[in-house]
């Protein structure tokens, strides 16, 4: 009942002044001025406080919008990555193609190349399995070889794959030669994934990184292939021939392209 007594005083009030503005102009820079200075203030906070509104809620579209572009951005930089690293690949695989190829110019041999499939260099028998066999033209006792020098050679062909026993084994026996000497000796692994060559000239003067490679004798493989450098020496124990101890020219656990010698061109 108060509140209603009110409301209707507060009504009779407006038309009151509304009628005295237009029966009195005067009236109105008064009645401007009063409601000028209860107005504006609220007024002017409510304008700030719907600025402030929004610019809370530009704010947030905007970081809505970064975040996007910023997951766009990531998937953009994981997706060179990924064209990167396939790229540096192909790169890396053209290069050794590339040796391969450079390698196989040198030697008057047909050679069939072949990719690396599988290996086992850790236990007592290592090999390496090829991805080329009878189909391609790969026999049993065929020289193995990659850029860097003598892999092996083949012992057991399948239709389309082939296994190689590589010369870390201890019956590998290759009749290799001393570069610069030209003294012969046979070389084996030592059971232990090194290189020695037995047999060798105890009068022959051996240095330090001398270059072993195959001597072509006995027709398994074909002469000059690098095998090895000199590490140390030793004297044999029945005092005619000096033990060398070789450092293998191929990493046997990086081998992925290797070409299976054939007949010479």
């Amino acid at each position: 009942m108060i509140f209603r007594r009110k409301f209707i005083a507060v009504v009779i009030l407006l038309i009151l002044i509304i009628l005295l503005q237009t029966r009195v102009p005067e009236s109105q820079k008064v009645f401007r001025g009063i409601f000028g200075n209860i107005l504006n203030p609220v007024l002017y906070y409510t304008e700030m406080t719907t600025s402030y509104i929004s610019n809370v809620y530009n704010d947030y579209i905007n970081l809505v919008g970064v975040k996007k572009n910023n997951e766009e951005l990531r998937e953009k930089i994981r997706q060179l990555k990924l064209e990167n690293s396939i790229l540096s690949e192909k790169l890396t695989e053209y290069n050794r193609l590339k040796k391969l190829l450079n390698f196989k110019k040198a030697y008057d041999f047909r050679t069939i190349a072949c990719n690396v499939i599988g290996r086992n260099i850790e236990g007592f028998l290592k090999y390496i399995i090829i991805d080329a066999g009878s189909t391609d033209g790969v026999e049993i006792n065929d020289a193995v070889v990659s850029y860097e020098g003598l892999v092996g050679k083949v012992v057991e062909v399948y239709r389309s794959s082939a296994r190689v026993n590589v010369i870390l084994n201890v019956n590998s026996y290759v009749s290799v030669m001393n570069f610069n000497t030209r003294t012969v000796g046979i070389l084996s692994g030592d059971g232990e994934g090194k290189l020695v060559v037995d047999f060798y000239d105890k009068l022959d003067e051996v240095s330090k990184g001398d270059l072993f490679i195959t001597s072509g004798l006995g027709g398994l493989y074909p002469k000059g292939i690098p095998v090895g450098n000199a590490v140390k020496n030793t004297e044999s124990v029945n005092g005619i021939f000096q033990k060398i101890f070789v450092e293998q020219k191929v990493n046997f656990y990086k081998l992925e392209n290797v070409l299976v010698v054939k007949d010479e061109e």
